[in-house]
């Protein structure tokens, strides 16, 4: 298998080259990384050359402009990445014959009724935001190409930039003694970039290709307040006990783009094929094993200075 893989060095990139290059179901495929550094995915010239040069059997469309915010300040450049990016890649698959796997959210739901055990590949979306409107129109766009796969994830976590990684942020916050101030109110199923990476390689290992549009997310609804007190509890239990994280409602953020109140996906599908995703409690668990605990030593002190704040 030839895989070629968009956004290598982001988030779920990193996470997915790492996952194929260690299975040794595909450690023999050969695989191609491109990031921003390579081209830009609206040079459509650019991509298409890249893509026509390897001719891969599979693209994996991880890069997006993912930033909600940033998406809703600037609309037009998240139309450019999210949706004219992907219209490139899909030119690109069909020119080379290559089938596609595209890397889409949560936040195509609204969150405002959500179904009982969560939205399902087969409700309607109804996006609020700028990001989530493009990301949907990214799903549409790639639906195009036969076989197509969208893997619709959510509440990402398990790189090393605290700016986009709320787990990562609090285990930083904690390092400096701050108390981090997290959204109490807001649901979905956090998910560690690790355990995606492994379902997107069980998902292309199958011998039936996976088609249409399953969601794939650590198991567990919580809310960013849950995952930091519990983020505290592994780093070190005695100061989980008395330094928590500040709860703020999600109305009182000064967010430009809208949220969805709960966005839990089902994932039922993923289960049905047999692959069973680990509660976001383990996923974080092991995460945090990277950071060590105050009692080894590994975390500086003034981290746990703060307790008679």
């Amino acid at each position: 298998m030839r895989i070629y893989l968009t956004g290598a060095d982001g988030l779920l990139g990193s996470a997915l080259t790492g996952a194929l290059r260690e299975n040794p179901r595909t450690a023999a495929w050969q695989v191609l990384g491109v990031s921003r550094g390579d081209f830009d995915i609206v040079d459509a010239a650019a991509l298409r050359a890249s893509v026509m040069g390897f001719v891969p059997d599979v693209v994996i469309h991880t890069a997006a402009h993912a930033i909600v915010d940033d998406c809703e300040a600037d609309p037009k450049l998240a139309l450019r990445v999210n949706v004219a990016g992907v219209c490139n890649v899909v030119d690109a698959c069909r020119r080379v014959g290559s089938r596609l796997v595209y890397i889409s959210t949560d936040y195509v739901f609204d969150g405002a009724d959500t179904p009982a055990g969560g939205y399902r590949e087969t409700d309607t979306p109804n996006p609020l935001n700028v990001y989530g409107l493009t990301k949907l129109a990214g799903e549409r766009t790639s639906a195009l190409l036969p076989d197509h796969l969208t893997i619709r994830t959510s509440w990402l976590f398990g790189g090393t930039d605290e700016r986009v990684d709320a787990v990562l942020a609090t285990v930083r916050q904690a390092e400096r003694g701050e108390r981090p101030q997290l959204i109490a109110d807001q649901y979905s199923l956090p998910t560690y970039t690790e355990d995606l990476a492994q379902a997107i390689v069980f998902l292309l290992t199958r011998k039936r290709p996976v088609t249409g549009t399953i969601h794939v997310a650590n198991m567990g609804t919580a809310s960013w307040y849950e995952v930091g007190a519990h983020v505290l509890t592994v780093l070190d239990p005695e100061l989980a006990a008395t330094f928590e994280p500040v709860p703020v409602a999600l109305d009182d953020c000064a967010y430009l783009g809208r949220r969805p109140r709960n966005s839990t996906l089902n994932t039922d599908r993923l289960a049905a094929l047999g692959h069973i995703m680990p509660d976001w409690r383990d996923a974080v668990r092991r995460f945090c094993g990277r950071f060590g605990r105050a009692d080894a030593g590994l975390l500086p002190v003034r981290a746990f200075d703060m307790r008679s704040s």
